[in-house]
């Protein structure tokens, strides 16, 4: 006897409620889209919470906003994944912080941030540091 797989009830007709799925990435084939051309590479942010488009590498160590509107230093942790952001498809950066936490973040979001002076500057003139 056969039986059917249960479905998610969360997809059934179309009413899929699962949060931004992150899929796998091949950075090498990987289009920055705009957000590729030298004036942006070459931008800085205003604001601390302005979507910055920033490429990572593993092990640089990075400013992540948590919940909770603090600011964390930590590290990357890995490959990025690719999913939506508030700017369109953006890579998500894999991040351990406070000792034990990890997440993935998004720099389109506003909310990973380059250990940088300016990054760095902005956090002491917004009391964080």
């Amino acid at each position: 006897m056969y039986t059917a797989p249960k479905k998610d009830p969360r997809s059934i007709m179309g009413t899929d409620r699962r949060p931004n799925p992150l899929r796998f990435v091949n950075l090498e084939e990987w289009d920055d889209g705009a957000y590729g051309d030298i004036s942006f590479q070459e931008s800085q942010p205003d604001t601390l919470d302005e979507p910055w488009p920033y490429r990572f590498k593993n092990g640089d160590n990075v400013w992540i906003h948590s919940t909770g509107y603090d600011w964390y230093q930590g590290k990357i942790a890995g490959q990025p994944k690719a999913a939506q952001t508030k700017m369109g498809d953006g890579l998500f950066w894999p991040v351990t912080y406070n000792r034990n936490k990890r997440r993935y973040a998004a720099p389109l979001n506003g909310e990973l941030k380059p250990d940088t002076p300016l990054i760095r500057e902005m956090l002491k003139e917004a009391g964080v540091l």
